[in-house]
C-alpha cells in the first residue's frame, strides 16, 4: 500500500488506502498523478491541470490592449470608425474571441480558464468605457453591458479552446 495518493480531480495528497479525498471528495483511486493508462491520458488531453494567476493577468492585459487598439486609437485615426453602444459591445466580443485564441496558443499546456478570468476582468473597464462614450438619447440598459460582457468572457473560452487545438497540432504543447 502507497503512503500517500493523489486526488485526481483536485492534487490534494491523502494517506495511501484512502476511498474519498479528503480535500475534495472525489473517489480516489490507487494510482499517483500522471500514471495514466494511454486511453486514460486520451481521455484527458483536454482537461487543464491547474489554475495560473499569471495567465489571467496576461490575458486580461491582451484584452485590455486590443479594446485599447480597436476602440480608443482607431477611431482617431479613422473618423468614420464609430464604435459606441451595442456595436461596441459585439467588436469586444470578437476582441475576446481573438485575445482567447492568442492565449491558447501563446499559454503553455492547457490553459482554458486564465482567459475566461481574464476576459471577466477587462470586461468591468471595458463596460465602463462604453458606458462613458455611448451618446445621449441612445443608452442599453445595464443589462445589455453585463450580457454583452458574459458572452465575451463565454467567446474567450470558446477562442482558448481553438487557440489550444492550435497549439496541440503544431506539437508545442508543454
Amino acid at each position: 500500500m502507497a503512503d500517500s495518493v493523489t486526488c485526481p480531480m483536485c492534487g490534494f495528497e491523502n494517506q495511501g488506502g484512502a476511498k474519498r479525498c479528503v480535500s475534495c471528495g472525489a473517489k480516489i483511486e490507487a494510482f499517483g498523478a500522471g500514471e495514466y493508462t494511454e486511453e486514460e491520458a486520451l481521455a484527458r488531453r483536454f482537461e487543464q491541470e491547474n489554475f495560473e494567476w499569471k495567465w489571467a493577468g496576461i490575458a486580461c492585459g491582451i484584452y485590455l490592449g486590443l479594446q485599447l487598439v480597436v476602440l480608443v486609437i482607431l477611431p482617431l485615426i479613422i473618423t468614420a470608425f464609430d464604435p459606441q453602444g451595442l456595436a461596441g459591445l459585439g467588436i469586444s466580443v470578437a476582441i475576446w474571441f481573438l485575445g482567447g485564441v492568442i492565449m491558447g496558443i501563446v499559454s503553455p499546456g492547457k490553459t482554458f480558464l486564465e482567459p475566461a478570468v481574464g476576459a471577466a476582468l477587462a470586461a468591468i473597464p471595458t463596460i465602463a468605457y462604453q458606458r462613458a462614450i455611448t451618446p445621449e438619447g441612445f443608452e442599453p440598459s445595464m443589462l445589455a453591458y453585463i450580457v454583452a460582457g458574459l458572452l465575451g468572457v463565454m467567446i474567450s473560452l470558446f477562442g482558448a479552446y481553438i487557440g489550444e487545438r492550435i497549439q496541440m497540432s503544431s506539437g508545442r504543447t508543454a
